[in-house]
This record gives structure tokens, sequence and C-alpha cells, in this order.
């Protein structure tokens, strides 16, 4: 008898943290511009989610770095050239040049985001559109791990081939760079 309680118990608290979490998100996005950027605690102020993105759409830029949901657990991320051409590490070791779509075709998010500062404007760093393009077509010994996408991404960005294995750290490195708080916002695709 107790079975249906608890069941009802983990509903309504889920129901719960979901509504606050998308009220977070929306107090976020309200604030975001007036917000004076403590330099001495930069982080990642709003990132990817399919589940609690905002209406806020952001078109990137040649050489911004964009990512999705992959069950929304994990984040792939690429460099964003235009509409057509997402330059990519994909698991078999390619780097590869795809559409929008074809980047979101193998991972289960709906949405691409591209990392931002806090007036909506795509983080560009000098050099990276250029190490993008002239990595497609060339081969890297994919470890999930040792050698993934993220470590492709701040290659593309920095220059530097460094061992990056989560996506929480290509951001670390990334605020690093640019010295500014980062905010993934939505791509209109």
């Amino acid at each position: 008898m107790a079975l249906p309680f608890i069941a009802l118990a983990a509903v309504i608290g889920a129901s719960v943290a979901h509504e606050s979490t998308k009220s977070r998100y929306k107090d976020l996005e309200q604030l975001r511009h007036i917000a004076k950027e403590n330099t001495d605690d930069l982080s990642v102020i709003k990132t990817p989610s399919d589940t609690y993105s905002s209406d806020t759409y952001v078109q990137p830029q040649p050489g911004s770095i964009v990512c999705c949901e992959v069950y929304n657990l994990f984040e792939h991320t690429g460099i964003w050239i235009d509409q057509d051409t997402i330059i990519e590490l994909s698991n078999d070791g390619l780097v590869k040049a795809v559409s929008a779509s074809r980047f979101l075709d193998e991972r289960s998010g709906k949405n691409i985001f591209v990392a931002c500062n806090a007036r909506h404007q795509p983080i560009v760093l000098p050099g990276c559109e250029r190490r993008a393009l002239h990595s497609i077509f060339t081969y890297r010994e994919y470890d999930v791990l040792e050698n993934n996408c993220h470590r492709f991404t701040h290659y593309c960005l920095s220059g530097k081939d460094i061992k990056v294995s989560r996506f929480t750290r290509l951001n670390e490195l990334l605020i690093d760079n640019v010295e500014q708080n980062i905010y993934w916002d939505k791509v209109k695709v």
C-alpha cells in the first residue's frame, strides 16, 4: 500500500524540482544583462539544456564553439563555420565538416547551443576558424577520455593539443582564455 504513495511523492518532488530549475533559468535570463561580472569568480552561468533552454536564439559566428546534448548526460562539441558547416571530431577519429542537422543526427539532443557572453554574443577566439578548417579530413586516434571532441575543440580554440576529457574542463579553459562568464545559448537551426 505504501508503494503508490512513494511513487506519488517522487512524481511531486520531481515536478517541484523541474519548476524550480525552470524558474531559475528564467530569472537568469532576466538578470544576465545587468549582472556585474566578478572576474575573481568566473564560471559557466547557463549550461546547455534541452529541458530548460529559453526561447532566445543566437546566430553563431564563424569560429564559435557549439555543442549539443547526448542523452542528457554528455555534450558533443565542435566549431561553427556556417549553417552548413560545423567542424567536429567524430568517434571514428576523422575530423569532418557536417551540417547543423547532421551534427544533431546521431545524438539525442534536439538543439545546438553556442558559447556566448552575457550580451548573447558568441565567443570567437582568433585563429579558431582557421585551425578548424585546416583540420578537416585529418585523423586523430579517437579515445572517449584521452582524445575526444572536447580536446579537438580546445585545440581549435587555442592551438594547444592538451588532454581535455570533459566538457566541464573545456569550459574552464575557455573561461581562462576569455576571462568572462559563459552562457550556452540556443541556436536556431
